[in-house]
């Protein structure tokens, strides 16, 4: 079966040739793919009809970037030669070049844009790690401290122990005092 199919839609722009291409190659069909001025892509294909019915299906996008709002399907009685692969059709104008190009300038800078906050997120990350060091440091100095309070406080309770036990042995001795 030979066809020609017209895609509406958001279709130029978006890298939806190559995608094209790929899925027909793997279907081993025969043909080319190519943009239209009026904004539509369009394929001549050969193949099983089975083959081609499953290649309109997976081209049939409907996302983000590709959105196909129409595939119309015609078969073609004409016999014209083939390309043994299937293959794409450079149609584009100094114009067409002219927007991509821009398009591309518009991606690079956005990266450019996004590298920049990167650099600005590490440099925020490097003082955050700086004062985290100085948190740690400050967390030791906080540990050597509460462990000498410890050991002050565990001091201070021997000594009160012992103060507890001469006042029980003065009190024994006053109590002895005061009874003879």
């Amino acid at each position: 079966m030979r066809c020609a199919l017209t895609i509406k839609g958001r279709v130029q722009d978006k890298g939806y040739r190559s995608f094209i291409e790929e899925r027909a190659r793997d279907r081993r069909l025969k043909g080319y793919v190519f943009n239209k001025g009026d904004g539509t892509v369009n394929i001549v294909c050969e193949g099983a009809r089975n083959k081609i019915d499953e290649f309109v299906d997976v081209i049939n996008l409907h996302e983000e970037d590709v959105f196909v709002e129409d595939i119309v399907k015609s078969e073609l009685a004409l016999t014209f030669p083939m390309p043994d692969t299937f293959g794409r059709i450079q149609t584009d104008t100094m114009e067409d070049v002219g927007r991509k190009l821009d398009i591309g300038v518009d991606t690079l800078k956005s990266i450019k844009g996004d590298t920049v906050l990167l650099h600005d997120l590490k440099k925020d990350t490097g003082s955050l790690l700086e004062g985290q060091d100085k948190l740690i440091v400050g967390q030791d100095k906080m540990i050597s401290i509460m462990e000498s309070s410890h050991k002050i406080l565990k001091s201070n309770q021997e000594d009160q122990k012992i103060v507890i036990q001469l006042l029980g042995k003065n009190t024994e001795i006053l109590e002895r005092i005061a009874n003879k």
